[in-house]
């Protein structure tokens, strides 16, 4: 059974496993379960746009084993030097649904996931014979090589995979496959149009017995993705992607693997043509020599040049005015409007909702069959009359039209004789547009008040108070009720000095006898 290895854990059971660098318990290989082929291709794909597989091709082996009941499956043992190398090639078989051990002769346990992060070790070795024994989370199986697979034949031997999109990067070299028939003019008109490319013959077998086939390949730096899709589908053209100096895989294709991460498994001395469409890999005995295209293009004879002189009147005919035409699909953003006047009223109701920071920002001006709204960030708040959008600074078209022929903004000012802070309103009903100055629009806060008539208001000045000498202070008895009868006079023995409290008199309210 697998225990779990713990922190600072310096001995183990499974012979070959020690501690690295972050304490993972680690041999010095890595050991994949696979239950076939396809999974391995997949394995070594992903593997391959990860790390560089020829790093591992000294110790990689790939083993087909048989079960003791007699089932077959395959092991794929890659040497790491650290668990993170380790990680990566877990990650991936666990995408292909494979199991990862680790060891490094014939014992292999579980390597470590998220239940132990440290790994797993053994409590017992298992005594059985076999070649190679793998033990998981829930059982231990032995297992007996038959034979091994050789990476390289592989490789070699995958059919290309269909790309939907795929095209040429700049820093891409092109290479040609011709045929006989087609190599001179295809040389030719490569050199009339100025793509650098260098040609040479190679003989390909076409299998045990026959003759050699006599093809020409060209080399293309920097060819146009115009000239790509025309050679693609021209016959007697095949367009290769050189993937390393001596491989090229057919353009619209791909391999299976990253070549550049595997380059060592093909022979220096040989060169690989890669085809999708025939499905087929043709080696070629020694790499080609490639000859500048220049030294092979027939030069003729240089014609006589004819000289003609152009005149100028001519240019006038092809002079064309400037239309309004409608367009269609999405629109630039709304700047102007032309209300007529006579919804000058709605346009005075719409002014009471403005909130003031629409107010000041849309200026106004108004003629005599019109009102003219203009707002740079937009007139969406006012949505009246008709609407206008900017082709150029300065330049307004009703919307849903464009003008004709299309030319660059400041081309189009000039030929307006637009001079700074100039405004030019194109009608549907006028051929001619209308020129504003900038000037012209007021803040349209400051346009839409009315005069308000203000009168002076008139003050009346209070009788001054009389002055008063000295006051003399009452603290007489009031009785029980003292305001009774009060009619507000002052009784009639008040002396001259105006006292301010005075009792009112005992009484008794009404209903009291």
């Amino acid at each position: 059974m697998l225990e779990h290895v713990a922190a600072n854990q310096t001995r183990f059971v499974a012979p070959g496993l020690a501690p690295d660098a972050r304490g993972v318990a680690l041999g010095r290989y890595v050991m994949v379960l696979l239950p076939s082929i396809d999974r391995v291709v997949g394995l070594f794909r992903g593997l391959s746009e990860k790390m560089s597989l020829d790093e591992l091709l000294p110790a990689l082996r790939i083993v087909q084993v048989r079960t003791p009941l007699s089932s077959r499956e395959l092991l794929v043992q890659l040497p790491v030097g650290s668990s993170f190398a380790a990680d990566s090639v877990a990650a991936v078989a666990a995408l292909i649904g494979g199991m990862t051990f680790t060891g490094s002769a014939k014992h292999f346990v579980k390597y470590r996931d998220t239940r132990s992060p440290l790994g797993y070790d053994v409590d017992t070795l298992h005594a059985g014979a076999g070649d190679v024994v793998l033990y998981a989370s829930d059982f231990v199986q032995v297992y007996g090589e038959e034979r091994a697979l050789d990476f390289a034949r592989m490789t070699q031997t995958l059919s290309l995979t269909q790309e939907r999109s795929d095209a040429l990067a700049p820093s891409e070299t092109a290479l040609l496959r011709v045929v006989r028939g087609l190599f001179r003019p295809v040389l030719t008109y490569l050199h009339r149009n100025g793509v650098r490319c260098a040609a040479a013959a190679a003989e390909i077998p076409l299998g045990p017995g026959r003759d050699l086939e006599r093809v020409f390949l060209l080399r293309c730096e920097d060819l146009p993705e115009r000239m790509a899709q025309l050679f693609s589908s021209t016959p007697g053209v095949e367009v290769l992607r050189v993937k390393v100096d001596n491989v090229a895989v057919e353009l619209g294709y791909r391999h299976p693997f990253e070549l550049t991460s595997c380059s060592s498994v093909f022979d220096d001395e040989q060169f690989y043509l890669y085809s999708g469409a025939q499905d087929r890999l043709d080696i070629l005995s020694r790499p080609p020599q490639f000859v500048d295209a220049n030294t092979l293009v027939e030069l003729g004879p240089l014609s006589e040049i004819v000289r003609a002189e152009a005149s100028p009147a001519a240019a006038e005919d092809v002079k064309v005015p400037l239309r309004l035409v409608p367009v269609s699909g999405a629109q630039p953003p709304l700047v102007a409007s032309r209300i007529p006047a006579t919804e000058g009223e709605r346009l005075k109701r719409l002014i009471y909702l403005l909130p003031p920071p629409v107010l000041a920002r849309y200026g106004i001006c108004v003629t005599d069959d019109f009102i003219y709204l203009l707002a740079e960030t937009g007139v969406d708040f006012v949505p009246l009359g008709e609407m206008f959008w900017a082709l150029a600074p300065g330049v307004f078209i009703p919307q849903g039209l464009s003008l004709l022929p299309r030319v660059a903004p400041d081309v189009l000012r000039e030929h307006l004789g637009a001079i700074a802070n100039q405004l030019f309103f194109f009608r549907r009903d006028e051929p001619e547009p209308l020129r504003f100055n900038r000037a012209d629009f007021a803040p349209l806060g400051r346009h839409s008040l009315a005069q308000v008539v203000v009168r002076e208001g008139s003050t009346t000045l209070l009788p001054a108070a009389p002055e008063i000498e000295s006051l003399a202070l009452l603290n007489d008895e009031i009785g029980l009720f003292p305001l009774w009868r009060f009619d507000g006079a002052l009784p009639a023995e008040a002396d001259d000095e105006q006292r301010l409290l005075t009792s009112a008199g005992e009484g008794e309210p009404p209903g009291v006898e």
